[in-house]
């Protein structure tokens, strides 16, 4: 049986503990470039022996971009900048994979400068915003600019690309019938508002060959009504493992209240009946994020077969060294009490925990 401390191959890349730092915003980057502060967050990171740190979201586009604050992958200008990222974890032996996110729906033009864009021409609940529909022509261009900012990945040297498919996020909105009411090839039944995505996965296991590893954080439900359902979740999901895609970290979709995935309070794993569902369904690995508190429970994820490996946010921003105090036997759980206070801070461009 399986232990959070065994190693886990994900394609060529091998991790060398279950344990994987989820895609944490901590808007400290400088005009899309990494900043000295980021640096010194990855290094103390870096120290903390964890299996594959996902990086913050990049945006692949400028009408992609979600904060002021959030790091780029647009232009190869980026690539040193990345590059400075990706050593200061390499330094340390660890693992890295970038994580493409592009805002969508959910941009804002005062951060933009730009009309959002989405699936459909809709009006955004929350805040309002006239959503521009994008051309299927339009569609096709996306999809080579997230190709191209794969390629900047690789040539900063990162472990691995992992790509947003959850959280209300662009894929997210193209994967949910609340937000794609397209009747091309791009929307109109889940195997065809799974295109946008599959067609990205598709050409970047074009460009980065068959060794390269490719992860997807895919929303497996809407939580909205008339969302899409666990079964067209794990739908996608088999058609993402047929396209090469090499490990799923399961999560929600889309949300109808504001970062419901960052559960107030919760302390226990809060997926595990979707991802239970989708790992019987998958031959590839895959990863459970959510409500990780106690060793115990996270354990038990591995044990029970509900998942492969485990992935935390939160328990990282109040100890960078959790991973490593828990194999030294210095704690059985994290500190974190998920008062989400931190949210607040990262919004301030400071990433910390405020009970420490």
């Amino acid at each position: 049986m399986a232990s959070l401390f065994d190693t886990l191959t994900i394609n060529r890349m091998e991790m060398r503990n279950r344990f994987v730092r989820s895609a944490t915003m901590d808007s400290m980057a400088e005009q899309g470039t990494v900043s000295d502060a980021e640096i010194r967050l990855y290094q103390e990171l870096g120290k903390g022996e964890i299996g594959l740190i996902v990086s913050h979201g990049l945006f692949p586009t400028p009408d992609g971009q979600v904060s002021p604050r959030q790091l780029s992958v647009h232009t190869d200008e980026s690539i040193p900048s990345l590059s400075k990222l990706v050593n200061s974890i390499h330094q340390h032996n660890g693992k890295i994979a970038a994580q493409i996110l592009h805002g969508g729906w959910q941009c804002r033009s005062e951060v933009t400068g730009l009309s959002p864009v989405g699936p459909s021409a809709i009006v955004h609940p929350r805040s309002g915003a006239q959503i521009r529909a994008l051309s299927s022509d339009e569609i096709y261009e996306l999809v080579e600019l997230y190709i191209q900012a794969t390629r900047r990945i690789i040539e900063a040297g990162f472990d691995a690309v992992q790509l947003h498919g959850a959280h209300s996020w662009f894929l997210s909105a193209f994967l949910s019938p609340v937000t794609n009411k397209r009747d091309d090839e791009w929307g109109g039944s889940g195997k065809k508002r799974s295109n946008f995505l599959r067609r990205i996965c598709q050409g970047i296991r074009q460009l980065a060959g068959p060794d390269y590893p490719i992860l997807v954080k895919l929303g497996l439900q809407d939580y909205y009504p008339e969302g899409k359902t666990v079964a067209e979740g794990i739908e996608t999901a088999r058609f993402l493992e047929e396209d090469g895609v090499d490990a799923i970290e399961v999560s929600e979709g889309l949300e109808e209240q504001s970062s419901h995935h960052i559960r107030l309070g919760a302390l226990s794993p809060y997926y595990v009946d979707d991802c239970r569902q989708v790992r019987e369904a998958l031959l590839i690995p895959v990863i459970l994020v959510g409500g990780m508190r106690g060793l115990r429970d996270m354990q038990a994820v591995i044990d029970e077969g509900v998942a492969d490996s485990i992935s935390m946010c939160r328990p990282f921003i109040i100890d960078p060294y959790l991973v490593k105090h828990f194999s030294e036997g210095l704690t059985n759980s994290s500190e974190c009490v998920s008062c989400n206070e931190c949210l607040e801070q990262m919004r301030q461009g400071q990433l910390r925990c405020t009970r420490i």
